[in-house]
């Protein structure tokens, strides 16, 4: 992306975008990881610092980072507490990054896009940001700053992780929520899901965590907050806005 822009005079060297880039995904991706961490320790849960799993291709550097409980959580509100508070936090920086991000993108006139450029589908939150801080004339159109790619990946990242599957982010909140049964039932159409908006190779490893039962926290009789469950309201919402169906992609 950054040899692109460099290659039509808007950057002077690939590192003005490569810096801001690498900052933004390890913000974000960071951050979703360290609200894990920071909420189980205040929980009494037994969890590592959380690690980048690099990914040597060339696409972005890394397959995310992650933390390892080693522990069950006490009760129901403490396992929702530890498995939202990692998107929240993540959604925290996103936005913020995002803003910036579009902030310093390119709007150009339509012809002068490279062609074999990729448009990649935006999810509803990315639209809304665009809407509401850039005026795109007719004819032309944006060429975004890999730091506003990263709040993309960073929207794409954080839907992934509230599906409402197995052990993912949104299978512990939805585990909490509705109980044992119906958690495994509610696994499998995230799973769906997943697979009808483009992301297969995903849903197939959801599928792996689907087909394992979810043990709940150690006292799994206890009912959730009031407080919590209007939270979980807010949860759902950001995973609609992070929506994106990866069958959008087009090829200039």
């Amino acid at each position: 992306m950054s040899l692109d822009l460099v290659s039509m005079g808007l950057m002077a060297s690939p590192l003005q975008g490569a810096v801001p880039f690498s900052v933004g995904i390890v913000a974000i991706l960071g951050s979703h990881e360290l609200g894990h961490k920071l909420m189980a320790d205040r929980r009494g849960v037994d969890a590592t610092l959380p690690y980048f799993i690099p990914e040597p291709g060339l696409f972005i550097g890394t397959f995310g980072a992650v933390i390892k409980t080693k522990s069950p959580s006490r009760d129901r509100n403490a396992l929702f507490d530890v498995a939202s508070t990692g998107p929240i936090a993540g959604f925290l920086v996103l936005v913020p990054a995002t803003i910036l991000g579009l902030l310093w993108s390119y709007t150009v006139p339509t012809e002068a896009i490279p062609e074999g450029t990729f448009m990649l589908p935006v999810p509803i939150l990315f639209e809304l940001l665009q809407r509401f801080i850039l005026n795109i004339p007719d004819g032309y159109g944006l060429l975004t700053h890999p730091l506003a790619f990263a709040g993309w990946i960073g929207m794409l990242v954080t839907m992934l992780n509230l599906m409402p599957v197995g052990m993912l982010d949104g299978g512990h909140i939805s585990r909490v929520l509705i109980g044992g049964d119906l958690h495994r039932v509610v696994s499998f159409i995230g799973v769906i899901a997943t697979f009808m908006i483009g992301f297969w190779m995903m849903a197939a490893f959801m599928l792996f965590f689907a087909m394992s039962p979810h043990s709940g926290p150690l006292d799994d009789v206890s009912p959730l907050t009031p407080k919590r469950k209007l939270l979980s309201i807010f949860l759902v919402s950001i995973l609609i806005l992070c929506l994106t169906p990866l069958w959008g992609v087009q090829i200039l």
